[in-house]
């Protein structure tokens, strides 16, 4: 497998990630008046973090409740009773939006966003299929990024 060449990685690239993680609509023009380096340098070093996988996406916010989903929850789950294929499974659940492996009593970590209480039961109710559940709603976000 060849791998890409190892970049460096100085104060411009971290003042470049950092400006693109609170907004990364900025054109490579705003960017570089951010960085004080011209439009060209800029893209240069940008493309050379997207190809290295340190810049791995853009994304957009979204304000799921303002779509109807008033519910937004954490849920730790263990695979006790089913220990194979978790990760297909999950991927197929429509609500869950993000899911990490994790260490520790749970095995995975599931990031929903659900309409109503009877949508997170029968979440559970598929989710109780694989093992047991732990789960964390979300009252209220304290610290937010502005992204836009």
């Amino acid at each position: 497998m060849k791998y890409p060449p190892k970049m460096n990685f100085d104060e411009t690239d971290f003042n470049i990630v950092e400006a693109l993680r609170k907004n990364a609509r900025l054109s490579y023009k705003n960017l570089g008046e951010i960085v004080k380096m011209s439009t060209p340098a800029v893209f240069e070093r940008t493309k050379k973090m997207e190809e290295s996988g340190i810049i791995r996406g853009y994304i957009t916010d979204i304000d799921y409740t303002k779509l109807g989903y008033s519910i937004h929850a954490f849920i730790l789950l263990a695979d006790d009773r089913c220990t194979d294929g978790i990760p297909k499974i999950l991927d197929k659940i429509e609500c869950i939006e993000n899911f990490w492996m994790i260490s520790g009593t749970y095995d995975y970590l599931l990031e929903v966003y659900l309409a109503n209480n009877q949508e997170l039961n029968d979440l559970l109710n598929e989710l109780y299929k694989i093992g047991r559940t732990h789960t964390m709603l979300i009252l209220n976000k304290l610290k937010e990024d502005s992204l836009l």
